[in-house]
């Protein structure tokens, strides 16, 4: 009994802890942490009626050992408070101008990393780490920074998703985050699924040694982003499969030009240049697929050319 009842007692108190981590959607100005008050007071404490403002408590894991944030969206212009020990810096992002939004999550440890230029022009990145227990009260946020959705009928709604039918048998996973990570409406162009990449290392006494130069990826074009979905490089391979994943999107309008190269050992670079210079993604592919990144190539010269 006195076991059973220890047992429980440390249950309570381990679930009471993580219970301090996760994130709540703050009602008033009155219920601002005093300690955030002198900086957000402009912003927040005469709104009427009060804004989404989500209070994010530290996360301090091997993953993520982030810092407490006060979040909100306000006409378009995307506020972070980052409270560091017993200070805080404030940083104001237009919609508009953030040209890469990164989310991850890993079994418990989920982030969002945002970069783009701040209403004072300069640029910078701010990220958030969460306890996934709470992405509800983070998803009102981080969909503000994703194109809005349209109006469709389920039936037709039901057909577009169907382009990602091809990925159940070669990566079941990647096809369930396709389909999630779809705003309602968007028209998808094309997918390219880039598995795992591994490369001979040298044979000894009969047996061959590889190496891992790229983990699984699939690439979305749609009509109004890109999305690059990983495998999450810090997770631990089980039974030859990762937990979890990365997502990156991209508007087109932020893409200033698109290259692809030749990387050696049978691989192939797809570089995107975003806006002014200010940040450069590559995505490494097999050679194999360099019918359909010269064709993606083509579509986003073009679109970004149009946009």
């Amino acid at each position: 009994m006195t076991s059973n009842l220890n047992e429980s007692l440390n249950t309570m108190t381990g679930a009471a802890q993580t219970m301090t981590t996760w994130a709540r959607v703050i009602d008033s100005y009155a219920d601002v942490p005093d300690i955030y008050k002198t900086s957000c007071q402009a912003v927040l404490e005469e709104r009427e009626p009060f804004p989404y403002v989500v209070l994010v408590p530290s996360v301090k894991d091997n993953r993520l050992n982030e810092v407490e944030n006060l979040l909100c969206e306000i006409n378009g212009i995307f506020y972070v408070w980052e409270r560091i020990g017993n200070k805080v810096v404030s940083s104001a992002f237009p919609l508009r101008e953030i040209y890469t939004l990164e989310a991850g999550i890993v079994l418990l440890s989920s982030w969002f990393t945002i970069s783009g230029l701040t209403t004072t022009g300069s640029a910078t990145t701010a990220r958030i780490g969460f306890n996934s227990s709470s992405v509800r009260h983070l998803l009102p946020v981080i969909n503000k920074m994703r194109p809005a959705p349209a109006d469709i009928d389920d039936a037709a709604w039901q057909v577009e998703l169907a382009a990602f039918d091809y990925l159940a048998s070669a990566n079941f996973k990647f096809m369930n985050y396709a389909r999630e990570s779809m705003v309602r409406g968007e028209k998808i162009l094309q997918s390219i699924l880039q598995p795992k990449i591994r490369r001979q290392v040298f044979d000894l006494f009969g047996y061959k040694f590889h190496r891992t130069v790229g983990l699984a990826h699939l690439t979305i074009l749609t009509d109004k982003e890109i999305i690059f979905i990983r495998d999450d490089e810090d997770t631990t391979e089980v039974r030859g499969e990762r937990y979890g994943g990365v997502w990156q999107y991209i508007p087109l309008q932020k893409i200033q030009n698109v290259t692809l190269t030749a990387s050696g050992n049978k691989l192939l670079t797809l570089t995107l240049t975003l806006e002014s210079g200010i940040q450069q993604l590559d995505k490494v592919f097999e050679s194999s697929s360099q019918d359909a990144l010269e064709d993606l190539q083509k579509k986003l010269k073009q679109m970004v050319g149009e946009a």
